[in-house]
């Protein structure tokens, strides 16, 4: 995965209008979640805690939820 696919992907889970929507994506993309894909979310979730605390605080929570799934890859 590309930053630009990572940063693509992140906004499409962020933007998901339901848990279960949210899980059909995360299902979706998880195959494809490496290393550059969780170097974004972690970058994305630190910069943005500052500028956008709220916006920071779901991608850390997003962030934590996948860290379990990384195995699984």
């Amino acid at each position: 995965m590309t930053p630009d696919e990572a940063v693509k992907t992140i906004r499409e889970l962020l933007l998901a209008e339901s848990p279960e929507e949210l899980q059909k994506l995360i299902g979706f993309h998880l195959p494809g979640m490496d290393n550059t894909f969780f170097a974004v979310l972690s970058e994305a979730a630190a910069s943005e805690s500052v500028r956008n605390p709220a916006v920071g605080a779901r991608l850390q929570s997003l962030a934590q939820a996948l860290l379990p799934l990384r195995t699984l890859i």
